[in-house]
């Protein structure tokens, strides 16, 4: 009874953090993470697995998609070991999804086609995710078939959420074949089934792609409207992707208007924010992702030698009771030799045989308290190497971060800079943008040296 109070408690916990995944991701990954850890002590995986997933999906709304998958794999594994196909379905939707994001396209599909293999009703979400993948891949007909079959199952089923996806989806299509007044039909469609759900990161990317829509129409009072309340409530939620990618939006909108100056500051804003915000949120989190891995593979070392300790415990019981059934023989053969004189010889030596068996029983005694005595300073040492390897691999994630991010922020300056410049300018910026390219490669080569002497091989790892 107590443990079924336990995993309701999980299970309400887990609806309060998807309940706030949609307003405030940071409050909702600090309800999963509590989560973690009780569901662990009570043993409630599939708890335990919902929080992981909800954990990678507060990362999602922020815009951290490597954090977001390697939670989405641990997930799929609790699932995998639950032969929870529901479950496991939906991760691998959302690990697709990560790929789509991180423009591995062969992946995505990869992941989204297992998840739609799984899925045996509420299908409307991958053939979303399917059909908007072969938008990114230029592919519009196979993409249209998708959508359009997502669109009338979600329609069917009341599934508002994908409704929503779909218009979405549409007007992309129809932004790409240039029929700007259609998509802009589709996207205040999507936006306005956004504000009846609340969800807020949807809302902002929308506003996001009515701006852009405004912006190739050179009506750039209403742009600037739409990037103004995008701006407004991308901080209001505290989102850094979609904050990063409001100053770029502004930038590109105000160098259209010809509002040069301001369009440098969003652009200095745009690179200071991907710099300072983005990056040291991932190196902050980089331990916390590791230690669930690192614990994992410490507790299976200590189950293994746990259960080593308790076979060799088992058997130094059965040899003490051997050596009490032993202790008595010996008494009894005392006795019968008080009794019987005539057998004296050879209960004396078989009372050598005993003793020299009570000797051995003594050693090996001795050998599982000496073992018993070093078993913890084994567990210290692991513990100690793991987290060695830990800060090593954060430092240079943390090196890597900065070191890249200097020629990338020029390049991309750069490249912002080009269309405003007059032609016979560029070829300067061109030539600043090679030197940027060249001490990109070499930081490249360096970074790349530092790791190969930096990561310990796994067989050193000692899984």
């Amino acid at each position: 009874m107590h443990r079924a109070k336990d995993s309701i408690y999980i299970d309400q916990l887990n609806k309060l953090s998807a309940d706030f995944l949609r307003t405030n991701p940071a409050v909702s990954r600090e309800i999963s993470e509590n989560v973690l850890e009780e569901a662990k002590q009570i043993r409630y995986m599939r708890g335990y697995a919902r929080a992981l997933m909800l954990i990678g999906n507060a990362y999602w709304t922020e815009g951290i998609y490597e954090f977001a998958q390697n939670y989405y794999l641990l997930a799929a594994r609790q699932y995998q070991n639950m032969n929870d196909s529901v479950g496991l379905s939906q991760t691998y939707n959302n690990i697709g999804e990560v790929y789509k994001k991180l423009n591995d396209k062969g992946k995505a599909l990869e992941y989204l086609q297992r998840s739609l293999e799984l899925r045996k009703a509420d299908k409307s979400l991958t053939l979303y995710n399917i059909g908007e993948l072969y938008i990114k891949l230029r592919q519009i007909s196979q993409a249209k078939l998708f959508i359009d079959s997502a669109m009338t199952i979600a329609q069917r089923e009341g599934n508002e959420r994908v409704i929503a996806f779909s218009h979405w989806s549409y007007g992309a299509i129809k932004s790409f074949q240039r029929d700007y007044d259609g998509a802009l039909g589709e996207y205040f469609k999507a936006e306005s089934i956004w504000r009846k759900l609340g969800d807020m990161r949807s809302i902002v990317q929308t506003d996001q792609e009515l701006a852009e829509l405004y912006r190739l129409q050179h009506k750039y009072d209403e742009a600037e409207k739409y990037m103004i309340e995008a701006m407004r409530l991308a901080g209001k939620i505290k989102v850094a992707d979609l904050q990063v990618n409001n100053f770029q939006r502004m930038a590109k909108l105000d160098s259209a208007r010809g509002n040069y100056s301001r369009a440098f500051s969003y652009l200095s804003r745009y690179n200071v924010l991907k710099d300072s915000v983005y990056n040291l949120l991932k190196v902050e989190q980089i331990a916390r992702i590791q230690a669930i891995y690192e614990t994992e593979a410490r507790e299976r070392e200590n189950k293994q030698l746990r259960a080593e300790k308790a076979l060799q415990e088992s058997q130094l019981q059965g040899q003490q009771r051997i050596l009490i059934a032993i202790s008595v023989c010996l008494v009894v053969v005392g006795i019968l030799a008080w009794l019987m004189n005539q057998q004296r010889k050879q209960i004396l030596e078989q009372k050598e045989a005993i003793e020299i068996q009570a000797t051995a029983l003594i050693k090996l005694n001795d050998e599982l308290q000496e073992l018993n005595k070093t078993l913890e300073r084994r567990i210290a040492e692991r513990t100690n190497q793991l987290t060695i390897q830990n800060q090593r691999l954060t430092e240079y994630t943390f090196v890597n971060a900065h070191k890249l991010r200097a020629p990338v922020a020029s390049m991309l300056g750069l490249l912002n800079l080009i269309p405003q410049v007059p032609p016979q300018e560029r070829d300067v910026l061109l030539r600043h943008m090679k030197t940027c390219g060249d001490q990109l490669d070499a930081i490249i080569h360096e970074l790349s040296r530092s790791l190969e002497s930096a990561i310990v091989p796994e067989t050193e790892r000692g899984h």
